[in-house]
């Protein structure tokens, strides 16, 4: 393995700060939501995926199945989705958000998206398009 050159490292961390800081926007954010960030993944997981069984979910997130039970009991009970009956599998369930999931996660990807906008507030419009260009060509 080639050693990282001083630019590599002090970018690599970074991008650690910078992670760091979105998740402490998360933990900001979610207490007036009254939810909890896994319960809000799903939610926008489930925005992605509709119609998704309980594995797919347990398998993105590294779940066991009887978290995973729990935690779509608990959002099921909070009417956040529904569970249906899958068409061709009597032992899985396909997973749909509620509206008022939907509505719960638009709600709570407005409020974070603007704490996370706090960060390019010194940029130049010259800056942030060169930003946009840099983050499109990222493998993420």
């Amino acid at each position: 393995m080639t050693p990282m050159t001083p630019e590599h490292e002090w970018m690599t961390t970074k991008f650690r700060e910078i992670k760091n800081v979105i998740s402490s926007y998360l933990t900001q954010v979610l207490p007036q939501f009254q939810i909890s960030p896994i319960m809000m993944y799903v939610l926008e997981y489930l925005r992605k995926h509709p119609d998704c069984i309980a594995v797919d979910i347990a398998n993105e997130f590294g779940l066991t199945r009887g978290a995973i039970t729990q935690l779509l009991d608990k959002m099921e009970e909070q009417g956040l989705l529904a569970r249906k009956p899958h068409p061709t599998s009597r032992r899985s369930h396909l997973l749909q958000m509620t509206d008022k999931g939907n509505e719960l996660i638009v709600n709570i990807l407005a409020a974070y998206n603007t704490k996370i906008e706090q960060l390019f507030t010194s940029y130049t419009e010259e800056e942030l398009a060169t930003l946009q260009q840099l983050l499109a060509k990222m493998p993420v």
